[in-house]
């Protein structure tokens, strides 16, 4: 189903929890068609993208409990339109209402990533209660020491500590946690709670990169660009830009794009080169002065 005739006769039809994940299916679908284009290619329609959120609301009244997490990081970072944050905690508060397992740590997820600056002191004191509380109740939780981490070495709803934030941090990048192992990449590099160590630094981007972690995989192609903190090694860039680049990251498409501009250890290709600034600037890169710089 992918038409809004299809979704209304969904929401005609008699609540059950079988409907309600039809229309949890409904929204992914519509989903899948807004980022493959359909929407500027005519095939999907305003209408039914309005209705998305509704559908994820009426699964999650129907008790489909998740739903309520999920409308909860549309409304934070919808497909299409502006975010909406009071709309967002009000759907997790609904979630934490059904009782349903991991509201609280998507509650404090939401506060730390999309309120940092907004939330109440009371907002945060709450968020880091919550968190502290999975994490002792569940000692191989990753997510939850990832973000405990985050929380404590940066201040939020406790005193700053760097240096506990990265125990940490080591906890979850133990547990199998990528972004952790990211983080301490940063501990090292910026000297947070631990020395300086360039050495140390780059061997943790380099396993965070292994793992999959985007600014990782990014910063790892730089650093082969740039020899920092290894020999330069335009081969090895060209490989860890790519691998950032299928993921979306959109300085490693421009990393690429001046690659093949200059021809630097690959092929001179500039219409390669333009196709890389253009899938950049799509991805809201301001390419402007790139292009300039190698006359594309």
């Amino acid at each position: 189903m992918s038409d809004s005739s299809d979704i209304d006769a969904l929401l005609q039809t008699p609540a059950s929890l079988a409907v309600a994940e039809q229309l949890v299916a409904w929204a992914e679908k519509t989903r899948q068609q807004i980022a493959r284009g359909d929407l500027q290619l005519g095939i999907l329609s305003i209408e039914s993208l309005a209705q998305i959120p509704v559908a994820y609301k009426t699964a999650a009244q129907q008790g489909l409990s998740p739903a309520w997490v999920t409308l909860a990081w549309w409304y934070a970072f919808p497909d299409i339109g502006e975010p909406d944050l009071p709309a967002a905690e009000d759907a997790i508060q609904e979630a934490l209402a059904a009782d349903f397992q991991d509201a609280k740590l998507e509650l404090a997820r939401l506060r730390w990533f999309c309120k940092r600056e907004t939330a109440s002191l009371l907002e945060q004191q709450q968020a880091f209660e919550y968190v502290s509380e999975i994490t002792t109740d569940e000692t191989e939780n990753a997510e939850a020491f990832y973000l405990l981490a985050l929380l404590t070495t940066h201040g939020f709803g406790v005193d700053a500590s760097p240096a506990a934030g990265f125990r940490l941090q080591q906890r979850a990048a133990e547990l199998g946690n990528v972004d952790a192992q990211f983080e301490i990449y940063v501990h090292y590099a910026n000297g947070l709670g631990v020395a300086v160590d360039e050495e140390r630094a780059f061997a943790a981007c380099q396993r965070a990169a292994e793992g999959g972690h985007p600014r990782a995989m990014y910063n790892l192609g730089a650093f082969n660009a740039t020899g920092r903190g290894t020999p330069r090694n335009m081969k090895e860039a060209v490989k860890w830009y790519e691998r950032a680049a299928d993921v979306g990251n959109a300085a490693a498409l421009a990393g690429l794009a001046m690659i093949y501009a200059t021809g630097d250890g690959v092929e001179l290709d500039h219409e390669y080169a333009r196709e890389l600034f253009d899938q950049a600037d799509y991805c809201g890169l301001d390419v402007s002065q790139l292009r300039e710089q190698v006359g594309l």
